[in-house]
C-alpha cells in the first residue's frame, strides 16, 4: 500500500479466505459481471480533460446546507430512522441494529488529500458521535 491510511495488504489467515473465495482470481477479486471502468465513448483523456477544464453548472450547492446536528446516541434503538451525513454516508437504525454506511468522517471526501472537500454542511459528525454499530456497509472507495 502506497498510502497508509488506506490500511495494509492483507496476510496469513485474511489473506488464505480471501484468495479461497470463488470470485478471486489472477490475484484479485473478479465482478460476476462485465464492469468497464467506463462509460461507452469514453476515454482516461476526455475524463481527465473534463475533470481539468469543464466543470458542470450545479455541481456544487450554491450555500452551505442546512444542517441539524443531532445526538445519535440519545436516539431510543427501538425507532427506525436514517441519518444522513454526507455524500454516501448514513446512520441507519432497523428492527434494533445499527448501520453505518460508507463512512467519510475527515476533511477530505476522497483517500488523496486535498482532491475532493466534502461540501459545507454536511462534514459536522465525528466518529465519537457515534454509538456503538452493530454493522459497517461499505459499498465503494472514498
Amino acid at each position: 500500500m502506497i498510502y497508509s491510511p488506506l490500511g495494509k495488504s492483507p496476510s496469513g489467515r485474511r489473506l488464505q479466505r480471501i484468495q479461497n473465495s470463488p470470485n478471486y482470481s489472477n490475484g484479485a477479486f473478479q465482478n460476476i459481471h462485465e464492469t468497464p471502468q467506463l462509460a461507452e465513448g469514453y476515454n482516461f483523456g476526455k475524463v481527465m480533460f473534463d475533470f481539468l477544464f469543464r466543470k458542470p453548472k450545479g455541481l456544487k450547492p450554491p450555500k452551505p446546507i442546512t444542517f441539524l446536528k443531532t445526538d445519535l446516541q440519545a436516539l431510543p434503538l427501538e425507532t427506525d430512522l436514517l441519518v444522513w451525513f454526507g455524500h454516501s454516508s448514513y446512520y441507519l437504525q432497523f428492527s434494533g441494529k445499527r448501520f453505518l454506511v460508507d463512512p467519510v468522517f475527515s476533511k477530505s471526501a476522497s483517500p488523496i488529500p486535498q482532491t475532493n472537500k466534502p461540501f459545507k454542511g454536511s462534514n459536522h459528525y465525528a466518529v465519537e458521535d457515534l454509538p456503538n454499530i452493530d454493522y459497517l456497509l461499505i459499498s465503494h472507495d472514498h
